[in-house]
């Protein structure tokens, strides 16, 4: 069994899209768009993302254009958790990501003998960081 996050907005899947793949150098597994499908779909609406998979290391993520007129949320409890080896890497991802964002707890060493962080990026998605010290 696997836990894939799913992440919908509201026309801008791309921009999304291209901000993660650029961050965690992140490879396209599947993408589609409104216009693949066999739903009529207005002609603004078609080069719009219907589906797409994200892969990054062991992590995928899918990313979607809600259909027209969906709005999107990012109010919730919802936090998407990443754990890293790499303590370098991870402080590299953490301050690409912040970018534009906001720094909810910087990266720092916490009582359970973790590095943590946690952000809240440009598009209003949360973020925690997590890298596990030997």
């Amino acid at each position: 069994m696997k836990l894939n996050p799913y992440l919908h907005f509201s026309g801008n899947a791309e921009e999304v899209l291209n901000f993660y793949r650029d961050i965690f150098d992140g490879e396209i597994i599947r993408l589609s768009r409104y216009a693949d499908g066999p739903m009529p779909v207005d002609d603004d609406w078609k080069s719009k993302i219907m589906h797409v998979s994200l892969k990054f290391g062991d992590c995928l993520i899918m990313i979607s254009d809600g259909p027209k007129g969906y709005k999107s949320s990012t109010e919730g409890n919802i936090q998407l958790s990443v754990d890293f080896d790499d303590a370098d890497k991870m402080e590299r991802t953490f301050n690409k990501l912040a970018g534009g964002g906001t720094i909810v707890l910087p990266l720092a060493k916490q009582f359970w003998g973790a590095r943590f962080g946690m952000l809240k990026d440009k598009y209003g998605i949360g973020w925690m960081f997590n890298h596990e010290e030997k």
